[in-house]
């Protein structure tokens, strides 16, 4: 009798929920899918082509195939990009590279844009755009979440990038020498340059580290 009331108790517990039984399937960790060497699928197919466009992955076509070569690869952008660099394919090291993607996108695209003027308060190309105003236009056009803020605020969204780990798309900021206060940001876009919206110049790109910019660098942050 106690033994068929104990075994009724634990089927109580199980049905209910008060007892989870947890399962282990392939490599899935709390419920999301990492992809490693021997694994083959188009998510794979997907990442190849877009560490390709990026620059790390060298193989002639997508394969499906997750080898060596993706690995290497996958090694390669996580450690540029300050995630664990394992070479094994998570949900982090996807969205990053999802990012870095839209990102290469927006880069490109800045260029369309240059010598628009200088109007302070303005988010238009119609307008003009001082340079906060033109971080908000670029990233609502490519459908990054933004609201319109300020250089300053800005500064405090995303999180700190190293200036030796900057990638095209990251925020670059500028302090005022007499204040100290940050009063300008830019898009970094490779190459030690960036394009922002000057008051001279309107939509314009720079070295960061000229005689003018360099002594104003304040820091940068990834907020996508």
């Amino acid at each position: 009798m106690r033994k068929k009331t104990i075994l009724a108790a634990i089927s109580f517990m199980l049905l209910s929920g008060a007892v989870q039984a947890t399962t282990f399937t392939g490599h899935t960790h709390a419920s999301a899918v990492t992809y490693s060497i021997g694994a083959s699928s188009s998510v794979i197919t997907n990442l190849q082509t877009d560490l390709k466009k990026l620059g790390y992955f060298n193989y002639a076509t997508a394969t499906g195939y997750y080898g060596t070569v993706t690995r290497d690869a996958v090694i390669a952008f996580q450690s540029k990009y300050g995630l664990v660099a394992d070479g094994i394919t998570g949900p982090l090291t996807l969205e990053a590279v999802s990012n870095a993607i839209l990102k290469q996108k927006l880069v490109a695209d800045t260029s369309s844009y240059l010598g628009i003027p200088y109007v302070w308060g303005g988010t238009s190309p119609a307008s003009g755009f001082d340079c906060s105003g033109f971080i908000y236009y670029m990233f609502t056009k490519f459908g990054v979440s933004q609201t319109r803020t300020t250089s300053t605020n800005l500064f405090s969204q995303g999180f700190s990038v190293n200036k030796s780990m900057l990638q095209p798309g990251d925020l670059v900021f500028f302090r005022n020498p007499s204040t100290g206060v940050v009063d300008h940001v830019g898009f970094y876009m490779g190459g030690g340059s960036f394009i922002s919206a000057l008051s001279s110049k309107g939509i314009y790109v720079q070295q960061m580290d000229n005689a003018y910019w360099g002594p104003r660098y304040a820091g940068a942050r990834r907020v996508y």
